[in-house]
């Protein structure tokens, strides 16, 4: 191992000599740390404070803005990135008059740091389990499939048999509610699974999840053997509006059938909104197949297509780190069970219907 120089150690002496003064950069910690605990990355358990400045300028795009931010003068700020961009051995930004734009290099580095947080943050949480086994606060966000029955039964159990933990339920869609997992805002995720999990993140499929149309019991459609395509292209439609995926899903299928495009006359923030208007309306709205039997309450029933609109897997994102934690292994414990439980083809539908939709568990 190479020895370290007197030279050397007058550089180091004078390339720390630009820093700002320890105080105002530990007092900048404590800001940052307490204002941004619902930002995308946990910014208490941020590893390095020189990260955390490049972080937040790379996001803001702006010096000023984000020296407000970490809570350092802007002067201060800048010798942070300049010594960073020193110790890279490259430009990190672009300096112009509309602010800071990163460079290639820039960007890179932006991603590594981000990976770097979570890795940090993620051991935390496993050292964590293996010391308390407790936690103060377990999130679960729900899809679609789980806002009637699964997610809210998983809740009351998990609430009633871990007492100490505050339980929160929020319902949105797997795209909105992934970053929050991925940044420890949610312990676990119910949706669909579609690609590669991110890194740290773990998946188990629990249901196949068919979107089928429905419509009220006094529909016409509910009584055919075998409803076509073009039996509901001129109907009108009510969507829930937290799924992107529906409106392309739906536009593609009407095209793939030679259909005009599906007439969307309302979209709605739950899905127990669109089963209440379309049982008293001729509106159709789109759904799971599992959730036939809530559905069956407000007077709906599934329509029997050859096909789903479309179909995935759904199941279970949790952070690997968070795996060891009792109540994280009582609820992967306790969602199959729910599942087999709840998703059931009412019998009054017919034998017919269960043939065309298996479940898949």
């Amino acid at each position: 191992m190479d020895a370290i120089k007197p030279t050397n150690l007058v550089v180091l002496k004078q390339e720390f000599s630009t820093e700002p003064p320890s105080s105002e950069i530990a007092d900048a910690d404590l800001r940052a740390s307490e204002c941004y605990r619902s930002c995308a990355i946990t910014w208490r358990n941020t590893v390095d404070r020189t990260l955390l400045a490049f972080l937040i300028v790379a996001d803001e795009g702006n010096l000023t803005s984000a020296a407000a931010k970490v809570g350092l003068t802007q002067p201060a700020l800048t010798k942070l990135i300049r010594r960073l961009e020193r110790d890279y051995g490259a430009l990190l930004f672009e300096r112009t008059s509309r602010g800071m734009n990163l460079t290639r290099a820039g960007a890179k580095l932006r991603e590594r740091a981000r990976r770097i947080e979570v890795h940090y943050r993620q051991s935390r949480e496993e050292i964590r389990s293996m010391v308390t086994g407790t936690l103060p606060h377990f999130s679960i966000g729900a899809g679609a499939a789980y806002h009637m029955e699964i997610a809210p039964d998983l809740s009351r159990i998990l609430s009633d048999e871990f007492p100490e933990t505050k339980i929160r339920l929020d319902f949105n869609v797997a795209d909105m509610t992934l970053p929050r997992l991925v940044a420890g805002e949610v312990d676990l995720m119910l949706g669909a699974i579609h690609d590669r999990p991110p890194e740290g993140i773990e998946t188990a499929e629990i249901i196949k999840v068919d979107i089928v149309p429905y419509c009220r019991k006094s529909d016409r459609l509910a009584d055919l053997e075998i409803v076509r395509p073009e039996d509901v292209s001129n109907r009108r439609w009510v969507i829930y509006r937290r799924d992107d995926a529906i409106v392309s899903r739906m536009t593609s299928f009407f095209s793939d059938n030679c259909l005009p495009p599906p007439d969307i006359a309302m979209e709605v923030e739950a899905l127990a909104a669109s089963f209440r208007i379309v049982g008293s309306s001729s509106k159709l709205t789109l759904a799971p197949l599992s959730l036939a039997n809530v559905a069956e309450q407000f007077g709906l029933v599934p329509l029997h297509f050859e096909q789903p609109i479309w179909s995935f897997g759904s199941g279970a994102w949790y952070r690997a780190s968070s795996r060891e934690y009792p109540i994280m292994r009582r609820a992967l414990d306790l969602l199959p069970q729910l599942a087999s439980e709840t998703i059931a083809i009412p019998a009054s539908y017919g034998r017919r219907f269960a043939k065309s939709f298996p479940l898949s568990r």
